[in-house]
């Protein structure tokens, strides 16, 4: 039960601290790649403390201290004397069951999206091959407004129009660039992810940030790849030159999602291509390391009482 309780109680403070010490990682001294991986691995640690727990919940006790913690002989003993109360298997009864409802529920509101946009994406993508023109895996649309983004999964595409083809050769290419990093990054996975734990569980807050957090991470990481190999200054010209207006909804464009803060991203240090600073690399190894040390910590200070606790005289 100590066990359980303490990764329940890991998962709360993941839930709920995870936000705020997670906001640091957004500076330009931290690849948006790495922060990115932050988000991402917090809420996957969030989700997976929360089953262990349910798991650890439903086995037997004296399994979970010897196959899973490890306690002291004197502990063990007292463990396997099974003298808990029938309001404690009754508990860990309904504690199971109330975790494995809401994980449920977050994997059927993960399917109904990711489904909805499967559908969505077959048909947008077998109606653009039909008006468009496809050279080098790029779907050109004929139209002159300049407007570019990028279609996720297995069939995916880049998509773009003839008033991107007529930009200069160095905006042109970031444009692209920009685009296919999304596709090689699986960023649209990313934020269907983000977008479906904020509709299952809006009431916690890593879970109902996530979307907007993610959606600015993900542009900013496209941006640094394109940057990497085309410069920042043709990056900012591309992002100036294409409209965000028309692309659709569950496409990520080139030019919609948080334009202000890429510019001066784009215009800071670390666009230029420079590598992080150490600094840069420890912050973000701290943030995507401290979930797990919560978890761990709050574990073993729970193990630590409970033999404390249960140790004979």
């Amino acid at each position: 039960m100590t066990v359980a309780l303490g990764l329940l109680v890991a998962t709360v403070v993941i839930g709920v601290a995870g936000p705020f010490y997670l906001r640091t990682a957004v500076t330009p001294s931290v690849r948006p790649g790495l922060a990115l991986a932050g988000w991402v691995s917090s809420i996957a640690l969030m989700v997976l403390t929360a089953l262990v727990a349910a798991l650890v919940l439903l086995a037997p006790r004296a399994y979970v201290v010897d196959g899973l913690i490890g306690m002291s002989h004197s502990c063990v003993n007292v463990v396997r004397a099974d003298g808990g109360a029938a309001w404690e298997h009754v508990a860990r009864a309904a504690g199971a069951a109330a975790v494995f409802c809401a994980l449920a529920w977050v994997a059927a509101v993960a399917g109904r999206l990711s489904w909805r946009r499967r559908r969505w994406r077959r048909e947008h993508l077998a109606l653009l091959r039909v008006v468009s023109r496809c050279e080098r895996s790029v779907l050109w649309v004929d139209e002159d407004t300049p407007l570019a983004y990028s279609v996720g999964g297995r069939d995916g595409a880049v998509v773009a129009t003839r008033g991107v083809a007529r930009l200069g050769p160095r905006e042109r290419d970031a444009i692209l660039s920009h685009e296919r990093a999304h596709m090689r990054g699986r960023h649209h996975l990313l934020v269907l992810l983000a977008d479906a734990v904020a509709e299952a569980l809006p009431f916690v807050p890593l879970c109902r940030r996530a979307p907007g957090a993610i959606r600015v991470l993900v542009e900013l990481a496209a941006d640094a790849a394109a940057a990497r190999l085309h410069g920042p200054g043709s990056v900012r010209a591309g992002l100036l030159a294409v409209v965000g207006r028309g692309a659709p909804s569950t496409a990520l464009a080139m030019s919609r999602d948080a334009v202000e803060v890429r510019l001066r991203w784009l215009g800071g240090e670390r666009a230029a291509g420079r590598p992080p600073g150490r600094a840069g690399y420890a912050l973000a190894a701290a943030l995507a390391l401290a979930p797990a040390l919560v978890s761990i910590g709050v574990v073993a200070l729970g193990v630590l009482a409970y033999c404390l606790s249960v140790r004979p005289a």
